[in-house]
């Protein structure tokens, strides 16, 4: 027998007993009242000792649960564009007053650059990531049967393919087509491909590609321009099969600065988009590059990385050399010292004598001793132990601007197991972590002084991170950045600015943004600070000022709504008399405005359902009568048990307390009290 059952019966026993000395032994003459008031006893001390008890007891309850249908709508520029915003809207009310709501639990979201919740629909985003939907929603719903309503034109403008991410995407997907299947004539220039960069006096090369949709053979011309003088002219022919072409040529870099120049393909008689048939793009010509010397006594994959990565800015060039060289160090900017031993004595005295920034990459290979005796910056108590550490950012540093990266995901870098000590200040960009141990020794650190810039990595191994940072980005852009920002910061001798600002040349529309960073006289970052900027359309001399927001540790100026033209800024600092000015460009072109027709092909690749239905949405019904009849969108009914206590039966301890009350009513009515 289960012990609460004994426990019960016990208390039965107990309270049986009470009631019966009490009202039956002692009295002097049995009657009919007498045995109420046992009863009544009986049943007031049984229950009080079993609420004392507090049993626990199972309930089971019973419930349908219904399918999730999943929503997402487009909510990018290009809907407005092809006039399908009325028709997304209309569906939006369908689906809303529809039947489904009784057979589904419907969840809606938008999507652009990024998916949200639905609250509403704008139509403004300027970029379009349909594969971040399935990416997004997978995670959600991937143990429950909820079917997807994809509402788009099918256009993505970046991210990876979105016909792969919807094959691996674990339910049912129902795209529903805005716009119609049939193509409009249209001649675009869909790519520009150039470097950021040219020399001057040499030539660049230019890579334009253009497209075709249409049945008629044709003949363009394509021109590019600067100044409104053409400094490119050719015939392109186009048919219905060879559609696509690309254009190579090269542009002479005559004069320093930012060169300006605009691509256009003559437009078709029957266009009606020709906002795509022209497009802007500039190259910055310099007169110089930055010179590194990377030095090196091994071979080591992390050298082919650094120098992919510095020399991704086509201004840097990166020369490998022993140590053993005969080279002249004073022909580059900055030095990378990678793992040295005693061969590398000659190399940190031409460093200290010539004052030459540097960078010290350490690792399995790195005599510690040799290094101890030449820095003046730290000292490692290696021991001949090998170690891995993981990278841990400081969201405190404040040397330079970089976009964030995701160190903490990136593999562990590989040195010798010892005590590092600083012997001077130091700005720690990422710290050691051994396993899940967090620790406040530097893993990548810099030191400045009143002659030079060095930097310290304790560890080798980075072109893991480089190939990580793909694996995350699907590019090596913002690794390669984050390289050449500490290439280009250990590559100058300016002194440390309390304000700094980082704004690109040009931008698109809808994607310029300023970022900056103030410090106070300590340089450290003061996150209280009053930061407006001051721009100044260069054409139309409008001015416009703005508060900047405060993020985590910078300062952010989104500055989506800028239209296209030439911009003076002016960032500066209130109360404090500190102040930077630059310009920018808002370059012309809207990429969502660049869609003259619904992307259907991809779309019929999407229909991933029972039936493999595409649908459009002048159809709607039809889709929502298929919906309504499918078999595999039941519901389901699902038995939950939950364990009850007696005490929380409230109700109980009325009945106690009634119990008793009616005792002492009965009791003091009969004189027994």
């Amino acid at each position: 027998m289960n012990t609460p059952y004994l426990y019960i019966i016990l208390i039965a026993i107990l309270a049986l007993s009470i009631a019966i000395f009490q009202y039956i032994y002692q009295a002097k003459k049995l009657g009919k009242k007498e045995y109420a008031f046992a009863i009544l006893r009986f049943l007031s001390l049984f229950l009080l000792g079993v609420l004392l008890l507090n049993p626990k007891f199972n309930q089971k309850t019973q419930r349908l649960i219904k399918p999730n249908l999943v929503v997402a709508i487009d909510n990018s520029n290009s809907i407005l564009k092809l006039k399908q915003n009325t028709p997304v809207l209309q569906l939006l009310n369908a689906i809303k007053t529809s039947n489904l709501s009784q057979k589904f639990n419907i969840q809606y979201y938008r999507f652009g650059k990024n998916i949200t919740p639905l609250d509403s629909l704008t139509f403004t985003e300027t970029q379009t990531n349909i594969s971040n939907v399935f990416k997004s929603l997978k995670s959600v719903y991937q143990n429950t049967n909820s079917p997807l309503l994809l509402v788009t034109d099918g256009n993505q403008t970046f991210g990876t393919d979105y016909v792969l991410q919807a094959q691996n995407y674990k339910q049912p997907i129902y795209p529903i087509v805005l716009g119609d299947s049939i193509l409009k004539t249209d001649i675009k220039i869909s790519h520009i491909q150039h470097n950021k960069y040219a020399f001057l006096g040499n030539e660049f090369p230019v890579e334009i590609t253009l497209s075709y949709i249409g049945e008629k053979p044709i003949s363009q011309i394509l021109t590019v321009s600067k100044n409104k003088v053409k400094v490119f002219r050719k015939n392109i022919s186009f048919s219905k099969n060879n559609n696509t072409k690309t254009v190579s040529f090269t542009l002479k870099a005559n004069s320093v600065g930012k060169q300006y120049y605009t691509a256009t393909i003559t437009p078709l008689s029957s266009e009606k988009n020709t906002k795509n048939n022209t497009r802007n793009f500039s190259i910055s010509v310099i007169d110089e590059r930055t010179k590194v010397l990377l030095i090196s006594s091994i071979l080591h994959p992390d050298l082919g990385a650094l120098k992919k990565a510095i020399e991704s800015n086509k201004q840097r060039k990166v020369t490998l050399v022993k140590p053993t060289d005969n080279f002249n160090i004073n022909a580059y900017q900055m030095v990378i010292v990678y793992q040295p031993n005693a061969q590398f004595k000659t190399v940190f005295e031409k460093i200290e004598k010539f004052q030459k920034n540097y960078f010290v990459i350490t690792g399995l290979h790195t005599d510690w001793v040799f290094l101890n005796n030449v820095s003046s910056y730290y000292h490692k108590k290696a021991i001949n132990q090998k170690q891995e550490y993981l990278s841990r950012k400081n969201d405190a540093f404040n040397l330079f601007q970089y976009d964030p990266l995701a160190f903490e995901t990136f593999p562990p870098l590989q040195d010798y197991y010892g005590d590092l000590q600083l012997k001077k200040q130091v700005n720690t960009l990422l710290y050691q972590q051994i396993g899940r141990v967090e620790t406040q020794t530097p893993l990548l650190s810099f030191f400045e002084n009143a002659n030079n810039r060095t930097a310290l990595l304790t560890g080798e191994g980075i072109w893991k991170w480089r190939a990580k940072s793909f694996t995350n980005t699907q590019n090596f852009e913002t690794f390669d950045v984050f390289i050449g920002k500490t290439v280009q910061f250990l590559a100058s001798n300016t002194k440390k600015q309390r304000l700094v600002v980082d704004v690109k040349d040009e931008f698109y529309l809808g994607e310029s943004r300023i970022d900056a960073q103030y410090f106070d006289k300590n340089y450290q970052f003061d996150a209280n600070a009053l930061v407006k900027a001051t721009l100044v359309n260069v054409t139309t001399k409008q001015k416009i000022q703005y508060d900047f927001s405060n993020g985590k540790s910078n300062y952010i100026l989104n500055l989506d709504n800028l239209s296209a033209g030439k911009y003076q800024y002016t960032v500066q600092v209130l109360n404090e008399g500190l102040a930077k000015k630059g310009s920018f460009e808002v370059l012309d072109f809207n990429i969502e405005a660049q869609f003259l027709n619904t992307n259907v092909i991809k779309l019929r690749q999407v229909a991933i359902n029972p039936a493999n239905k595409l649908y459009f949405s002048g159809n709607y019904k039809a889709l929502f009568k298929d919906l309504e009849k499918n078999e595999q969108f039941k519901p389901v009914q699902k038995e939950e048990i939950t364990q009850k206590s007696l005490i929380d039966w409230q109700y109980l301890l009325g009945i106690i307390l009634l119990l008793l009350a009616i005792e002492w009513l009965l009791r003091k009515y009969n004189g027994l009290l």
